[in-house]
């Protein structure tokens, strides 16, 4: 029966592979052809691992049998606005064999609950445009659209 809780130094293995899968994962077919995996993992893991030695920084992991199979990341960072600390939900991932079982309304809800403890009133979080799964799932959870992030690739 998998279990939610916060991580412990001993998942960072397995956080770190997470980290590098979803970041792969998450990539429009377009970047994925250009993309040089390699990067994409180094850049995976120097997130994950500047978001958890941040102040505040922490992971909730779903676990089974004493494995990590999924991970919730939180930060917090000030509002740009208001300068006020915000929550920040920077990634979820659950290995596809646990989706569909409420695991990450369950992730979700724990850190929400470990961010109200600190007084944070506001979380925000970044889904990319190539996840509607994602995208759904934090509008069931609440969360709303507030802005969105355009690219362009110069040419000549």
């Amino acid at each position: 029966m998998p279990q939610v809780r916060f991580w412990h130094w001993t998942d960072l293995p397995w956080l770190l592979e997470m980290a590098a899968e979803t970041d792969w994962q998450i990539m429009s077919p377009t970047d994925k052809a250009v993309a040089r995996p390699e990067l994409v993992r180094k850049n995976a893991h120097r997130n994950l691992l500047a978001t958890l030695s941040s102040p505040g920084g922490t992971a909730i992991v779903t676990v089974d049998g004493g494995r990590p199979v999924g991970f919730l990341l939180i930060g917090i960072r000030p509002d740009e606005r208001t300068g006020e600390p915000q929550g920040y939900m920077a990634d979820i991932y659950l290995r596809p064999e646990y989706r569909g079982q409420g695991l990450a309304k369950q992730m979700h809800e724990l850190g929400e609950e470990y961010l109200r403890r600190l007084g944070i009133r506001r979380v925000t979080n970044w889904v990319h445009a190539t996840n509607p799964l994602g995208q759904k799932t934090s509008q069931a959870r609440g969360f709303q659209v507030w802005g969105v992030m355009m690219e362009k690739l110069l040419t000549g």
